[in-house]
């Protein structure tokens, strides 16, 4: 943990400029080495292949792994991305373990939502884009991913690609919320769980 720096350093393009594309996969490894010590989880593993632009990651929990897009180590102003995403994935990969373990979760415990959540997965198509990302599950990853690249804005304050990244997904974390009321009204939470329950019961749960 103390010297933690030394990886989150490699992400100034200063460095970043000098690593391979091996090299750059590893510090992403390195990176969720750390974020699953901070969260007391085993780490996953990091598998980096060509997706859509639109797909930027996935967490696989029956392999513990994490596929990130190649565009995160194969375009510079794309690292600060990769990282906001890894950060995301990470915590879905959190949410899994906390359920599977049961570590000291109560009933009324974000892992029983998260698990409920989970039964009824809604995968976020364009006309249920609005249920996917306000799912507590997501919701969940965003606002931890969201603080963690918050966390380094001393670090990388002069660089024009972190501000970017960090001010784009800080405005869609507050826009999904917006639009949530504004196309389902005050209680979209009730409506929210209504639909992943609905999907769940259509899953056999």
């Amino acid at each position: 943990m103390l010297f933690n720096f030394l990886t989150y350093n490699k992400f100034k393009f200063r460095n970043w400029n000098k690593l391979s594309l091996e090299g750059r996969a590893q510090v992403f490894q390195k990176l969720e080495n750390i974020q699953a010590k901070k969260l007391h989880r085993p780490p996953a593993e990091i598998i980096f292949k060509e997706m859509d632009e639109r797909q930027k990651g996935a967490y696989n929990p029956a392999k513990n792994c994490i596929f990130l897009n190649m565009m995160f180590i194969e375009e510079d102003y794309f690292r600060f991305d990769g990282m906001f995403t890894l950060f995301h994935e990470g915590r879905h990969a959190f949410q899994h373990y906390a359920i599977s373990e049961n570590n000291g979760f109560g009933f009324f415990s974000k892992a029983k939502k998260w698990r409920e959540n989970f039964k009824g997965y809604l995968s976020g198509t364009v006309d249920e884009y609005t249920f996917y990302a306000m799912q507590p599950v997501e919701r969940d990853a965003n606002k931890y991913a969201l603080s963690r690249l918050k966390s380094f804005l001393d670090r990388f304050s002069e660089d024009r690609y972190f501000i970017a990244t960090l001010n784009f997904e800080e405005r869609c974390f507050y826009d999904d919320k917006f639009r949530a009321k504004n196309e389902l009204g005050l209680f979209y939470n009730k409506k929210i769980t209504k639909r992943f329950q609905e999907e769940s019961e259509k899953n056999g749960y």
